[in-house]
């Protein structure tokens, strides 16, 4: 009777509230690397290493007074920032990267990199030596490819219309076409683990079609679409969660009005529930810049480090890490009547404390910590969140006795209060 009593309480509890993982936008990197701007293409090797390839072409020299200008450099990196032995790359096989820039990567099922580039052509990578291995020829300029279990290897036109989504061997010999005529100008889609599954996005169409075969024998069908309003330039999956990662838009391609999804952002797709779950920011140097757009994301090989690219100018950085951890934020069964900001409890506190808000509508949270001259000493929450109750814990150990602001930010509403540290 006791077990079950106490079986019962832990289910309770359990329901009662969820915690969920904050991600943490740890700025440039790696910090060591002096080229900025025009990520169009991010992997994660099978050995962890991150690879980036850049838009733009730099010069660079091949041996000691020899200099090779307009190469476009893959550049590859060990976790801890410093850059492998063979990087950065600048031929592959025996194409001199010239005049082929980089249009997107992907890790293939045996650890190694697969490179597409506008030569046109998909390239397979040695991930280890740096070495290319095999090279398929392709038709039109092509978008980051995408690769199911079995091996097979999609890629897909930018420009709409004029050539299909392919489907290649990991010979790299073509098998055939998955989507005749792909709507829409893309950058990057996915495809399921089995393969029978293309989440093909057209950014300029604001959604994600979703196209199904029953079968490796059958013939893909348009089925349904999800992310309406997004504007999706990057896919991924994120290892350990089944989520399918889509970026929101950008300042040029903006997310639909009402959508819920904001420019230089990242959504977290559940297909279990069928919803928004997680998301991630891009951290703008000028929010009004409209050239940094969402074209890159790779996840470590645990799925909680992220690395963001954005095909930027100028300042703009090649790779921001994110790192999945900071404030614990607690979702209550407390359903929301509208926007709410509690008075945090207890009230004075030292050092921690409690925050507790709901939000009825889906969107982007931002929870703040000011001082009384108004300068932020601690974000607590910028990021997506569903319709819910939640409750957050604030730490102010490092803070000096004092009145503070705490200010909760949505799309439409903003709400504050006051709280007292005393020590």
């Amino acid at each position: 009777m006791l077990k079950k009593i106490t079986l019962l309480l832990a289910l309770v509890i359990m329901t009662a509230s969820i915690i969920e993982a904050q991600w943490s936008n740890q700025g440039a990197w790696p910090t060591s690397n002096p080229n900025s701007g025009q990520n169009h293409a991010t992997a994660v090797d099978g050995e962890g290493k991150i690879w980036v390839g850049r838009w733009a072409s730099v010069n660079h020299a091949v041996a000691p007074g020899d200099t090779v200008k307009g190469v476009y450099l893959l550049y590859v990196y060990n976790p801890d920032g410093t850059q492998a032995p063979f990087s950065p790359i600048w031929k592959i096989l025996n194409d001199t990267m010239r005049n082929t820039t980089n249009r997107g990567m992907r890790t293939n099922i045996d650890g190694n990199i697969l490179v597409a580039t506008g030569g046109p052509a998909l390239y397979l990578v040695d991930h280890k030596t740096g070495l290319g291995l095999k090279k398929a020829t392709l038709a039109a300029a092509p978008t980051a490819p995408a690769v199911a279990n079995d091996g097979t290897i999609f890629i897909g036109p930018v420009s709409p219309g004029a050539f299909p989504v392919s489907m290649y061997d990991q010979n790299l010999t073509l098998i055939g076409s998955a989507i005749e005529k792909a709507p829409g100008f893309s950058r990057s889609f996915e495809v399921s683990k089995n393969g029978n599954t293309i989440y093909w996005a057209g950014y300029t169409t604001g959604k994600v079609y979703v196209y199904n075969r029953a079968d490796e024998f059958s013939a893909f069908a348009l089925k349904d679409s999800i992310m309406q309003g997004a504007r999706c330039e990057s896919f991924t999956w994120q290892p350990g969660t089944g989520y399918l990662w889509m970026a929101g838009g950008s300042m040029n391609d903006k997310p639909d009005a009402g959508s819920g999804f904001t420019p230089g952002s990242w959504y977290a797709y559940d297909f279990t529930s069928k919803k928004v779950v997680d998301s991630m920011k891009w951290a703008f140097r000028d929010p009004a810049n409209p050239v940094e757009r969402p074209r890159a994301l790779a996840f470590s090989l645990d799925g909680k480090i992220a690395y963001l690219g954005s095909f930027g100018t100028g300042t703009t950085d090649l790779v921001q890490k994110v790192v999945q951890g900071g404030t614990d934020v607690k979702k209550l069964e407390e359903l929301p009547t509208g926007y709410e900001l509690s008075q945090n409890y207890p009230n004075p506190f030292n050092p921690t404390t409690n925050i507790k808000f709901s939000i009825p509508e889906q969107g982007f949270v931002s929870l703040k910590v000011y001082n009384t001259i108004g300068e932020e000493v601690a974000t607590l929450l910028d990021t997506f969140k569903g319709v819910g109750t939640y409750e957050v814990s604030f730490d102010a150990s490092q803070l000096a006795s004092g009145i503070y602001m705490y200010k909760l930010t949505t799309g439409t509403v903003t709400l504050s209060k006051k709280m007292l540290l005393v020590k």
